[in-house]
């Protein structure tokens, strides 16, 4: 087994050793979910199968063959720490986009945002096509534009999964360490009820610099979408605006204040 086939599978173990991390030591009491891990599994099933098909749709050599850059001196420390920067600062672009542009929110995005709770189950809950942006994005930026070693490049993904995974994790973390990476009680601002905005990066530099930085010591809101929105999954999948019958069109789900 190649270091790349480590990494890739150290991404499953991961999720699984934090979801037993929050069961043990949960800090918010969100409301209950019916089947709510069988679906955060089910999602992250599909996300495994999506990168295991990502190179036969992006071929790895052809990417190496025509990289405009090729940094593999740098090695695997020092490529991942450069190409997980450069992946974190386009996904904050991505991210911020996806909350700001509508057809971008309903396409990708909403599903992600929809559940009452912020733990490793909803981490997992991201809509197939977005998946696949966020695959791309990684493999293209760290494969065909800076040319990273390939263990480097898988270490860049594997980090990019570790901090996306435990920013979502139902545990209290000291609010310091919001300065040095996305905490969840900041992303459960995020997530929180009528706002979905502020804190759309892993690394919270790219917040600080651009105005969009929270941090907030703790959290007691409430996450997610009004029910019956919340619940309506498979209208998700289907690109269906479920918020628009309450909020208007457009909303981004969003309260009115949120959007004046």
């Amino acid at each position: 087994m190649s270091a790349v086939d480590v990494f890739g599978l150290l991404v499953p173990v991961t999720y699984l050793v934090m979801l037993g991390i929050e069961t043990l030591f949960p800090a918010r009491a969100f409301p209950a979910v019916p089947y709510w891990r069988l679906k955060g599994l089910a999602f992250l099933i599909v996300q495994g199968l999506l990168a295991a098909l990502t190179p036969l749709l992006i071929p790895e050599p052809w990417l190496v063959q025509h990289r405009l850059i090729n940094l593999e001196s740098l090695g695997v420390i020092g490529g991942a720490m450069l190409g997980y920067a450069v992946v974190s600062l386009i996904s904050y672009a991505w991210h911020r986009s996806a909350h700001s542009f509508p057809l971008m929110w309903r396409l990708f995005h909403q599903i992600h945002h929809s559940p009452q709770r912020v733990d490793m189950s909803g981490a997992a809950l991201f809509h197939p096509l977005e998946t696949l942006v966020f695959l791309t994005i990684s493999t293209v930026t760290t494969t065909l534009v800076l040319g990273l070693d390939p263990v480097a490049a898988a270490l860049t993904g594997y980090i990019a999964a570790f901090y996306g995974y435990f920013q979502h994790m139902n545990i209290r973390t000291p609010q310091w360490l919001g300065y040095l990476i996305q905490r969840p009680e900041a992303h459960c601002i995020h997530h929180q009820r009528d706002v979905h905005a502020y804190n759309y990066g892993d690394l919270p530099i790219w917040d600080m610099l651009l105005g969009t930085f929270r941090n907030p010591a703790s959290f007691e809101g409430e996450a997610g979408f009004d029910r019956p929105a919340s619940d309506r999954l498979a209208a998700m999948l289907g690109f269906v605006d479920v918020n628009a019958e309450a909020a208007g069109p457009n909303s981004l789900g969003r309260g009115a204040d949120q959007r004046a």
